[in-house]
C-alpha cells in the first residue's frame, strides 16, 4: 500500500513565535487550505466556554478536509496534549500523514514581538512580555508534552521564512519536484 500524500501540517508554538507568519506562507506556496483558530474565536469569544467551541470547530473543519482528501493546515498553539491527540486521531481516520511544525524563537527577539504588536490586534491576542509569562504560568508546563519524532519539526524562526517554508517542503516530500508548477 502507497504511503498517503495527504497531511495535516499542525502548527504549534507561542503567541508573537512567527507561528501564523509561517503558517500562512506554507498556505499561499502549497496551496492548501488553512484553518486559524484566531479566526474562529474572534466570533466565539463571547460565547461560554467560546475557547472549547473555537478548537472543536477548528478540528471539525480540518475532519472535513482530510475526509475529501486534500491537505490542511492547522494553525494554533497546540499548548494542550490533547490537540496532538485529536490530530494523531484525524490522521488515523483518513489515513493522512501528520508534521507538527513548532515554531520557536530567541526570548529576547520572542519578548520585542510580543512587545510590538499593536493594540488594535484581536482582543484574544496575548501582548506584552508581562501577559505571556502570566500564560505560561497558567499552563504550567503542560505544552511540554512529547511528541513523537517522526511527527515533529522544530523551526527558528529568526531565519528568513523563505527558508523555513522550503525546511518544511523538503520534511513533507524530500522530492522537491512534487512542488513544481
Amino acid at each position: 500500500m502507497a504511503e498517503s500524500s495527504i497531511y495535516l501540517l499542525a502548527m504549534k508554538g507561542h503567541p508573537a513565535t512567527g507561528k501564523s507568519s509561517l503558517a500562512d506562507a506554507l498556505a499561499r506556496t502549497l496551496r492548501w487550505p488553512l484553518i486559524d483558530k484566531d479566526d474562529i474565536k474572534d466570533h466565539t469569544r463571547p460565547l461560554p466556554a467560546g475557547n472549547s467551541l473555537a478548537y472543536s470547530i477548528l478540528w471539525q473543519l480540518a475532519a472535513r478536509q482530510l475526509s475529501l482528501g486534500i491537505s490542511v493546515i492547522v494553525d494554533s498553539p497546540l499548548s494542550y496534549p490533547i490537540g496532538y491527540t485529536t490530530a494523531i486521531t484525524l490522521v488515523q481516520c483518513y489515513q493522512a500523514r501528520l508534521l507538527v511544525v513548532e515554531t520557536s524563537l530567541d526570548e529576547m527577539s520572542w519578548r520585542g514581538r510580543l512587545e510590538a504588536r499593536p493594540a488594535d490586534e484581536s482582543t484574544h491576542k496575548i501582548r506584552g512580555w508581562q501577559a505571556m509569562q502570566a500564560q505560561l504560568e497558567m499552563y504550567a508546563d503542560c505544552w511540554r508534552y512529547p511528541i513523537h519524532p517522526d511527527h515533529h519539526l522544530v523551526v527558528d524562526t529568526a531565519q528568513p521564512l523563505e527558508q523555513l517554508v522550503q525546511r518544511v517542503q523538503t520534511q513533507i516530500a524530500p522530492d522537491p519536484s512534487k512542488f513544481r508548477s
